[in-house]
């Protein structure tokens, strides 16, 4: 069962997502939109009954979100895998399955062992897994050379705790480099916390690549 400022926290993730107003969310849960409002900011806790509602709004009947979690990456047709706070793989989609498929052919490209480049990146991707102080997106942009050619990897990763469990979902992407893709690697994070209400910050990294 998550904390409720867990799901208070889960609640403005799903609305943001689902691209709703506070004032549509609160007609579905049966209260004002002024309770949203302070739900989302922290500024007050769910009661046990709102609780129940909010948890259906998110996740449906499902009485475990992590279970619906591993579901939804695993049914889904996207480019999507879900990694725990080790950075080790619990599910992936249908896509990410195949074989062959993307990961076989492009995977080394994230590994950091087998791609020194990646392994400042990587290294501060970890940093964040560790410590993600509310929900982080990070969007990775990393040049290779594949036959001769240049191309990226695109990696957004959204960073988020479930029932107690921080969590990583994870969409890669793999296509040939334009412009400044195939020159260097960008690290963008952008920061989402409850008391910054709709406000996001962000950081951009950059590290050259090195030359092939």
């Amino acid at each position: 069962m998550p904390k409720p400022s867990e799901l208070c926290t889960a609640l403005r993730n799903w609305r943001i997502r689902a691209r709703l107003q506070q004032d549509a969310v609160a007609k579905s849960l049966g209260v004002t939109q002024s309770q949203v409002s302070r739900w989302e900011s922290g500024r007050d806790a769910p009661r046990p009954y709102n609780i129940e509602a909010i948890r259906r709004l998110i996740w449906g009947p499902e009485a475990d979100p992590l279970v619906a979690l591993r579901y939804f990456v695993e049914e889904s047709h996207q480019n999507l895998l879900l990694m725990d706070a080790t950075h080790t793989i619990i599910a992936r989609s249908k896509p990410l399955k195949l074989s062959p498929g993307p990961l076989e052919r492009f995977g080394w490209v994230i590994d950091p062992l087998k791609n020194p480049a990646f392994a400042p990146a990587h290294a501060r991707f970890c940093e964040v897994l560790a410590r993600p102080a509310g929900v982080v997106s990070l969007k990775i942009t990393i040049p290779f050379v594949e036959n001769g050619r240049d191309w990226c990897a695109i990696i957004t990763k959204t960073i988020h705790t479930v029932v107690g469990t921080r969590l990583c979902l994870v969409e890669p992407s793999f296509r040939e480099a334009t412009g400044l893709e195939g020159k260097e690697i960008r690290f963008e994070e952008i920061r989402l916390t409850p008391d910054e209400g709709e406000r996001h910050s962000l950081t951009l990294w950059r590290q050259l690549a090195p030359a092939s």
